[in-house]
């Protein structure tokens, strides 16, 4: 039970401390335009690090989504490290595969769009692959032999609309036409921004494949659980082969987004250390009326533990308000602008960029790692030289 005399303490340095915030708080009012300088040059520091950290891990949700529909295996056959075509009879050699539910030989590959410059995907298919929805189509069924699917960017680079014709140059230099039927919409534009559909034995034709060789072979699993043990067999079973898991695929792709936001994360820590330093001088240089200021409160019997409280609501107020500051520009940047300083970098260096939405992600380890970044590093350094100042003695501040 707590005694009435615990109470009466706690409730003094409860006003006490308020008190002090309050001081702290006029005492920067008075300063005004040094503060708001230095709030918008720190905003501005973390809005840029806030930037990368929201965008990256909403990219890493997105991709984590729109893999939800990939198969749980890939096998390819390589030689000399090189992904080489496989051929189809090797589907036969994997059907006694106990707990594989369907096995679907693959026909994909790039395309070098001369016209345009850029490198598109081919996928063969005589009908609209799982996951994906046409945003608009003018056929029915399976596809023809001179009919083609395509994603919105692909058209818009290519200026062409659905019902125009597509010209593909197919691996022996020969112009291939074939009719667009439709345009893709999906849960998200990384899988068909530059996705051509083409039918089967046409797409073998234009990535010089053979009527009886596949790029690779996909392998759904009925367990997820043994996805592992089952990718383990083939490595065993087989040789030349490389075995890709979903997950593997999945955090190949958070490695990627998590390098290029490094690099930038990298770039935005030395920022933040930066003006730490000139926080760190600028607290260090006492100017007169600091130093007279600082006098006249150890004078009038302020304790350095005082002045420390002090200095500390000061920089927890210029901190605080600065890195939340910052998180709102930096929201407003990537979820309502969609990031346009920093898409071009951290999505890729293509003539075809994909085009989606980012959605708010709450992360509360990145949330954590902003704070940690911005406002303790800002505390140490005002606290240190404001401990520096409060030991000297008040005459010699006074006198300067």
């Amino acid at each position: 039970m707590i005694k009435s005399s615990d109470r009466i303490n706690l409730s003094a340095n409860s006003l006490f401390m308020l008190r002090l915030l309050s001081y702290a708080f006029n005492s920067l009012l008075r300063r005004w335009r040094k503060q708001v300088a230095l709030v918008i040059i720190f905003a501005l520091v973390v809005a840029f690090y806030a930037s990368v950290v929201f965008f990256t891990t909403s990219l890493k949700y997105e991709t984590r989504t729109v893999l939800q529909d990939v198969p749980e295996l890939w096998v390819q056959k390589l030689a000399g490290g090189r992904l080489v075509p496989m051929p189809v009879s090797f589907v036969d050699s994997l059907k006694n595969i106990r707990g594989v539910s369907k096995i679907v030989p693959r026909v994909w590959g790039y395309n070098y769009d001369s016209p345009t410059g850029a490198v598109f995907t081919i996928i063969g298919s005589d009908s609209l692959t799982n996951g994906l929805d046409m945003v608009q189509t003018t056929h029915q069924g399976p596809l023809k032999p001179n009919m083609a699917l395509c994603g919105t960017g692909f058209l818009e680079l290519r200026k062409i609309n659905i019902g125009d014709q597509l010209t593909i140059y197919d691996d022996q230099g020969e112009v291939q036409s074939f009719k667009v039927v439709g345009a893709f919409k999906s849960s998200s534009d990384l899988l068909t921004r530059d996705l051509v559909i083409l039918p089967y034995q046409a797409a073998q034709k234009i990535l010089g494949l053979q009527p009886n060789e596949v790029t690779d072979v996909s392998l759904r699993i009925s367990n997820e659980n043994e996805i592992e043990n089952i990718g383990r067999k083939l490595d065993l079973r087989f040789s030349g082969i490389r075995v890709v898991t979903k997950d593997q695929l999945s955090a190949t792709y958070e490695a990627l987004f998590s390098w290029r936001g490094g690099i930038f994360i990298y770039g935005t820590i030395l920022a933040i250390f930066a003006f730490l330093i000139l926080a760190w001088e600028r607290a260090s240089g006492l100017s007169a009326e600091d130093r007279k200021e600082l006098g006249v409160l150890k004078a009038v019997g302020w304790q350095i533990s005082d002045v420390l409280w002090m200095k500390f609501w000061e920089g927890v107020i210029i901190s605080i308000t600065a890195t939340l500051s910052g998180m709102i520009l930096a929201y407003v940047h990537v979820f309502f602008l969609q990031a346009p300083l920093l898409r071009p970098f951290l999505i890729g260096w293509s003539e075809l960029y994909p085009s989606y939405n980012l959605f708010p992600i709450f992360d509360l380890s990145s949330f954590l790692a902003i704070i940690s970044l911005s406002v303790i590093p800002y505390l140490t350094a005002t606290l240190v030289p404001a401990w520096r100042g409060a030991i000297t003695d008040p005459a010699e501040v006074m006198q300067g």
